[in-house]
């Protein structure tokens, strides 16, 4: 999103404005370069010099104060002739096309490009990131389905002395257990059934580079071991290999799931969590950053209609309201599928209330009453008894068949209010 000057002898660009927010630009309007004192102190990317009114020697002058005065700034001069075609709108469509084919010439190439939005929690995050990328420290991306925990990963990856190098990211969710060794460290030829040729692994092949890791929370106790184990010398041995070689890899790993919750019920390594987390990162979920919902619908929109080859341009206010007042619970994923619906059924140049998903459309649902949330403690409950029944409450059984600790096992049936003397409930039920 760029920061973009009008300079209007009429200050009437009231039109080219509006499309240019759309958009999802700040646009400043000003009569002439005299104002630009009362714009603040922070610099623009393009600034738009309206003829209309002015003659050739006070368009020239306009675009000297503007060079000598916003060196960095791109200029775009709208012709002095074209009040007629003005007023059907046709030469501000013209004049936005063009700021946005200039800005994307112009722009420089940046680490955190794929990362949209101007609110406070984003700035705080981005700061954080370029702090963290300056490192070779291990990293945790935490937070929910949807945010961009990726973007981060690859943002930390590009703002590193390791950008010349090799990016690979692997959900760890997506791939067996009986091949995620093969994946993460390689093999070799003979090493297991299938195995008809020798493979580098993640690590081997992002020697020197970055390696990130989503939904590490899902990732199997023994691959567990052996990525701490990895961690702690920079060893690798692919399956079925007697020899080992030593790597550098940065790792930046993400889970949506609590891992301190994870550790305490057994579930992953408390170890290896402290190797991971050496420096944690939160996204924001999007509710929380409602100010980010324009720049992103606005971001999406011109991806897609570029994508589609069609005119939409931006939204209706009350589509608009909508998006603002959504929750979305999937977060920018859900709102990038949302947009990518709207900009496909929108048959104008605004996408409308009703090109919107159905869910969007919909009254917002209420918060879950206390009934619903006390129904599925009590599901719990009766699946835990059921379970305890079924091997004469054998705890430890028990604990195995519900995949928890038999720590965790007994701090929920106290929980429950049951309490049990060798192996017998007693107390209240």
């Amino acid at each position: 999103m760029a920061r973009i000057l009008i300079v209007d002898a009429n200050r009437d660009g009231r039109r080219l404005s509006e499309l240019l927010r759309r958009r999802g630009h700040e646009v400043v309007a000003i009569s002439g370069p005299n104002e630009i004192d009362h714009c603040g102190t922070l610099g623009f990317d393009v600034a738009v010099v309206e003829g209309a009114g002015r003659t050739d020697s006070e368009v020239t002058n306009v675009l000297d104060v503007l060079r000598e005065r916003l060196p960095e700034t791109s200029c775009v001069l709208s012709g002095a002739g074209a009040s007629a075609a003005k007023r059907d709108g046709i030469e501000d469509e013209r004049l936005a096309l063009q700021v946005d084919e200039l800005l994307e010439r112009t722009a420089a190439p940046s680490p955190f490009a794929g990362i949209v939005g101007r609110s406070p929690a984003i700035r705080e995050l981005l700061q954080l990131v370029a702090k963290v990328a300056q490192t070779d420290s291990t990293v945790l991306v935490t937070g929910e389905t949807g945010t961009g925990k990726e973007l981060i990963g690859r943002a930390i990856h590009q703002a590193s002395r390791r950008a010349s190098r090799v990016f690979c990211a692997l959900n760890s969710a997506a791939v067996p257990e009986t091949l995620l060794e093969s994946e993460l460290f390689g093999h070799r030829r003979g090493a297991f059934t299938g195995a008809s040729s020798n493979k580098r692994g993640l690590f081997e092949h992002a020697d020197r580079g970055t390696v990130f890791l989503d939904e590490v929370a899902e990732m199997p106790l023994s691959m567990q071991a052996k990525l701490l184990r990895f961690l702690q010398t920079g060893e690798l041995r692919p399956v079925g290999s007697e020899t080992s070689r030593y790597v550098d890899v940065r790792l930046v790993t993400a889970t949506n799931k609590d891992l301190e919750r994870e550790v305490a019920e057994g579930r992953f390594r408390e170890d290896l969590y402290y190797r991971l987390a050496v420096i944690p990162i939160h996204v924001p979920p999007l509710r929380e950053r409602r100010e980010d919902v324009p720049l992103l619908a606005q971001h999406f929109l011109r991806r897609f209609a570029r994508k589609m080859g069609k005119p939409v341009e931006g939204f209706t206010d009350e589509a608009l309201e909508r998006l603002m007042a959504y929750s979305w619970p999937g977060n920018v994923r859900q709102l990038e599928n949302a947009i990518e619906s709207a900009v496909a059924l929108c048959r104008g140049r605004l996408i409308a209330w009703s090109d919107l998903p159905v869910r969007l459309r919909e009254p917002r649902a209420p918060e879950p009453a206390p009934e619903r949330l006390q129904s599925l403690a009590t599901l719990e409950r009766t699946h835990i008894l059921r379970t305890l029944e079924q091997v004469g409450w054998n705890r430890k059984r028990a604990a195995e068949i519900l995949e928890i600790s038999t720590t965790t096992l007994w701090r929920r049936l106290k929980e429950f209010g049951i309490e049990t003397h060798h192996g017998v409930p007693c107390g209240r039920s």
